[in-house]
């Protein structure tokens, strides 16, 4: 990795962004001493846990155990990875990014993201105004009101109208100056391929604007008006795939959604925007939908970031149970809890909220079946399991199949007592003893077994599929953050003086080889400051936060900084001395591991009558030196 351009950014953004600003735009803050304190908005905090430390630019809730810098901070807000939340830094900074390629930046047009990003937003301001102020959009507001969708909702979702003309939008471009290419890419108008002219996409629709978790609109849905002269306008249609958009990974309503999920680490998926609007106006505020698609895979990706459960709210019919359970092979592979509320009487969740309440829907919420026990009843419904033996024999084997789909390698996880549950009520469900339910699983789950080579078996080999622990991904939940409380001593020793004199790391780059530090976490913190020390004869603390990407690696050095620092208050030792034990620490493992590979060459040639007596010399040196203080 070059230190040049990218890494030159990255410090101008770090250098631009301060910690206390950047946080108290999210959360109030108050000042403690040197430090200011807000309520942490990732438990259910009563009293302030997440502290901000101005001095080191770092933050730490100690109840999550969890900390970083800015750059993590807005990873784990806004649930992205490192490259985005640089790139919202670099925004919010006013700062130009150099492109990935290391070339400048492109020039505003279609290909430029930022410029999309404009368009969209621009867009969106003018349709939500001519639903509000246009006389021509009187109709629209009269269908607005007839789903019951309150003013300050209207305002709140910026729900807009496009009137009855093919070129609205694009005269409106024209006048404050917007390229045709541009809307084009966003996905507002498309080209006639019987004129080649543009055309608005979305005529006489109401217009709901569609925005990815950070807010930012990326496009729109459209509902046509009842009486429209078009017979073969689709009810609802979505922008196309844009470089802003993709329908396969992005739920409606997530934006507003995030501060209510981020501390019950749940949400409601729906299907349709309305179904939102009107649960976030009845109170229940945990909610998204789907874009138009069956809930898959991308999507599952997102929602890991944010949350631990996931309740499908579908109609009370048969295509609704047929969706649960095309989805439910998705969430188990995805180790995701999924839970099924199937509303009664056929009814929607925009009619069920509006004729039943909240409390209502909330109640039946929490009594909806995770979605194995859902998968039971669809297969067991109607079904006399004591009579029909063979009917049971094969809802029993589907269910199984279903059933081992659910990783569970890691003998700790709590997704392996969860199977053991399921598998015990299987097993009184049906008759079957759970010995040979768990026999018969796991004999499906080894058909199944991951061919050699493939990019999950390379995975698990290096344990990126192991369950809840320290290898835990960023946008996981909080309690399963990795921290420093794990390392070895003599590694987070390394860290401790590391991270309190970075300058010491020029007398360690040449002597200590990185294969001695034993985790690998401390490994990889320790390579990064070698690297920096290398290419630039500099180290700080800051440095090495920036250089670090990795959120959790990031909350190591937090809890590690923390810790050393107070430590450092009452150790009679200074970090120099503290380092010249470290590497004689280091040198008694090098010379034990010498010894050893000595004993080991005077077995292999003790048959072989070989004067071995410089080697029981050697060795002899070694222990004596191994015994040194």
């Amino acid at each position: 990795m070059s230190f040049g351009a990218y890494h030159d950014a990255k410090e101008r953004v770090r250098q631009a962004t301060d910690i206390v600003d950047l946080v108290g735009g999210y959360l109030d803050l108050r000042s403690q001493g040197r430090d200011f304190v807000a309520l942490c908005p990732w438990h259910n905090d009563s009293r302030p846990s997440l502290r901000l430390n101005r001095e080191r630019q770092s933050w730490k809730c100690w109840v999550c155990d969890i900390g970083g810098d800015v750059f993590s901070f807005v990873m784990r807000r806004e649930g992205i990875d490192f490259r985005d939340a640089l790139q919202w830094l670099a925004d919010r900074a006013g700062i130009e990014l150099p492109s990935r390629g290391g070339g400048p930046a492109p020039a505003e047009g279609p290909g430029d993201k930022r410029t999309l990003l404009r368009a969209a937003a621009w867009a969106e301001a003018r349709f939500h105004e001519f639903l509000l102020n246009a006389p021509e959009a009187e109709t629209a507001r009269r269908y607005v009101a007839s789903r019951s969708i309150s003013d300050p909702n209207i305002r709140r979702f910026r729900i807009g109208y496009s009137p009855p003309t093919w070129q609205w939008i694009l005269e409106q471009a024209s006048r404050d100056g917007i390229a045709r290419d541009v809307l084009q890419a966003v996905g507002l108008v498309a080209v006639s391929e019987r004129t080649r002219t543009f055309y608005d996409r979305f005529r006489n629709r109401v217009i709901f604007p569609i925005r990815d978790p950070q807010g930012r609109t990326i496009a729109f849905g459209g509902r046509v008006l009842p009486g429209d002269d078009d017979a073969n306008a689709a009810k609802y249609i979505n922008s196309p795939e844009t470089p802003l958009f993709s329908k396969s990974e992005q739920l409606y309503g997530l934006d507003l959604a995030r501060d209510a999920i981020a501390k019950s680490r749940h949400i409601m998926i729906m299907e349709g925007y309305t179904d939102v609007i009107a649960a976030v106006q009845h109170g229940v505020a945990e909610v998204a939908a789907v874009l138009g698609t069956a809930l898959g895979e991308r999507h599952l990706r997102v929602l890991k970031r944010y949350v631990d459960r996931v309740t499908l709210v579908l109609d009370g019919d048969a295509a609704g149970r047929r969706r649960a359970n095309d989805v439910l092979k998705l969430f188990l592979a995805a180790n995701l809890d999924l839970r099924i509320l199937t509303l009664p009487d056929e009814l929607d969740p925009c009619d069920f909220l509006r004729d039943r309440g909240a409390d209502a829907f909330r109640t039946r919420c929490d009594e909806a079946p995770d979605a194995i026990e859902h998968k039971i009843r669809v297969e067991t419904e109607g079904l006399d399991l004591a009579r029909d033996t063979h009917r049971a024999n094969v809802a029993l084997e589907e269910i199984l199949a279903t059933l081992a789909l659910q990783p569970i390698d890691d003998p700790a996880s709590p997704v392996r007592l969860r199977h053991q549950q399921i598998v015990a009520r299987l097993g009184r469900r049906f008759g079957v003893s759970e010995s040979a339910l768990t026999t018969r699983c796991d004999a499906i789950r080894g058909s199944r077994a991951t061919p050699a080579g493939s990019p999950a078996a390379e995975r698990s080999a290096r344990g990126l599929d192991r369950g809840p622990g320290p290898s835990a991904s960023p946008g996981d939940s909080a309690d399963l953050a990795l921290s420093a409380r794990g390392l070895p001593d003599r590694d987070r020793e390394l860290l401790e003086i590391l991270v309190l004199d970075p300058a010491l790391i020029g007398q360690l780059v040449d002597t200590l080889p990185s294969e001695l530090v034993a985790s690998q976490e401390a490994r990889r913190i320790y390579e990064a400051c070698a690297e920096r020390w290398h290419a630039t004869e500099s180290l700080t603390f800051a440095q090495i936060m920036t250089d670090i990407e990795d959120a959790d690696l990031k909350n190591v050095l937090v809890d590690v900084d923390e810790t050393a620092r107070r430590k450092a208050a009452r150790t009679e030792h200074s970090t120099r001395e503290r380092l010249t034990l470290l590497v004689r620490a280091y040198d008694r493992i090098v010379a034990r591991r010498e010894g050893e590979g000595i004993l080991a060459d005077l077995q292999r040639t003790a048959e072989e009558g070989d004067d071995q007596v410089d080697k029981l010399e050697a060795l002899l040196a070694i222990h004596r030196q191994t015994k040194c203080p």
